[in-house]
């Protein structure tokens, strides 16, 4: 090839290698529910942190990416995150619990820094001060920051419990919403079973989730941290538990059950314990006493809720697994090296006066820290996610459980 043609064929060459690298990834998230099994293969234990990863690299040029969770350790996405704000001007805005300061979250705050507020010096979309007074030139509207909360954020008290993940615009979709019990953590991988339900192309539904975040992130005490809101079919509810009793939002979900005609209720719930979860494990042993089928998978659970439900009837499975026969080599305090981390409740019967398949999943367990925690909770009214929860809960039921 002559001189002539070889140096604009370089030019234009360079010039789509430099178009691609700073291009987001071709991933596209669809509205579905996932599932990882931390007894699986590497990509079976990684299925929501590859969906998340993805997510990320997909995040298009001047996008928005917010991400509250309770622990963060994954380099995997902390990496992502971090070249979707460098090569793409990505607004990345994260809150998180004060439990455990990872060197991956150390290494977010150098680079985003802790400024919820706008400001020049904005790592992802840095703009230069001017000169003149009299300038209408201002930062850019969305900071990028890491936010530590101290206790619930919102609440006052506990912990910032939620787990969500926006994303305005990602591969060809827009206006993301993931949600579930998944932390973006190496163990949350490996050790819990965690679910995670993506939503696609909700304006309002991104906007909510949104207003909710802004509020974690200013780190203070809200009059009213409960808020109940609809988008379409789905249902969310942030805050946690603000009344108890018969008037705990969980009851009162439990309350709208009737067994008549036959209905079917599985729970998968990490921490069922204490006065709170008690009384619900009443409420689910009196459910399975009117004639519903009620299984519920445990990891965690006090003694005193598992007689309850196991007086009422109800079919219980551990998902708590020591797996080498050693008690101080398990997750944390406990000698398990395998649990769900899960927190959900699928419906399939009436409920409220309607035959429907009802999924209600977050970040909430069934116990006290409900009352003090800031949480959040979604009811998927839908039965191709309601099928998506059933047959999850059949294969731990029948491969990654034991009795008690």
């Amino acid at each position: 090839m002559t001189r002539k043609f070889l140096a604009p064929l370089i030019v234009v060459l360079l010039g789509l290698s430099a178009g691609l690298a700073g291009a987001a990834q071709a991933y596209t998230p669809e509205t579905e529910a996932r599932f990882n099994d931390p007894s699986g293969t590497r990509a079976q234990q990684n299925t929501s942190m590859i969906h998340i990863r993805k997510t990320i690299r997909s995040a298009r040029k001047n996008s928005i990416i917010r991400i509250a969770t309770y622990t963060h350790n994954r380099a995997d996405v902390t990496d992502a995150l971090l070249d979707a704000c460098r090569q793409r001007n990505v607004s990345v805005q994260i809150v998180l619990n004060d439990n455990h300061m990872s060197q991956t979250t150390k290494r977010l705050i150098r680079v985003l820094g802790t400024n919820t507020e706008p400001h020049w010096k904005d790592a992802c979309n840095p703009r230069k001060k001017p000169l003149n007074p009299a300038s209408t030139k201002e930062p850019h509207p969305d900071p990028s920051y890491v936010k530590i909360c101290y206790q619930s954020c919102r609440k006052g008290a506990g912990n910032q419990h939620m787990k969500f993940f926006l994303f305005s615009r990602t591969g060809e979709t827009e206006n993301v919403v993931m949600l579930g019990s998944t932390n973006t953590t190496r163990w949350a991988a490996r050790v819990h079973f965690n679910d995670l339900f993506t939503q696609t192309g909700r304006a309002a539904m991104f906007r909510d989730y949104s207003k909710i975040h802004a509020q974690m992130a200013r780190d203070r005490r809200v009059r009213k941290p409960y808020w109940k809101v609809r988008h379409g079919d789905l249902v969310t509810e942030f805050g946690g538990v603000v009344r108890r009793g018969s008037k705990d939002p969980v009851a009162k979900r439990l309350a709208a059950v009737s067994c008549a005609g036959g209905t079917t209720i599985r729970i998968a719930m990490y921490a069922w314990t204490g006065d709170r979860g008690l009384y619900l494990a009443r409420r689910v042993a009196d459910l399975r006493r009117r004639g519903c089928t009620v299984r519920v998978i445990l990891s965690g659970a006090s003694s005193d809720v598992k007689t309850a439900l196991r007086n009422g009837g109800v079919s219980m499975r551990s998902a708590d697994m020591d797996l080498d026969g050693r008690s101080d080599t398990g997750f944390g305090d406990t000698r398990w090296d395998r649990f769900t981390h899960e927190k959900w409740m699928a419906l399939d019967g009436t409920w409220s006066g309607t035959r429907q398949k009802i999924v209600w999943t977050g970040s909430e367990n069934w116990s006290g820290l409900g009352y003090i925690n800031d949480e959040v909770t979604i009811m998927i009214p839908r039965a191709t996610i309601h099928r998506a929860y059933a047959r999850h809960f059949e294969f731990m039921w029948n491969h990654r459980t034991r009795s008690f």
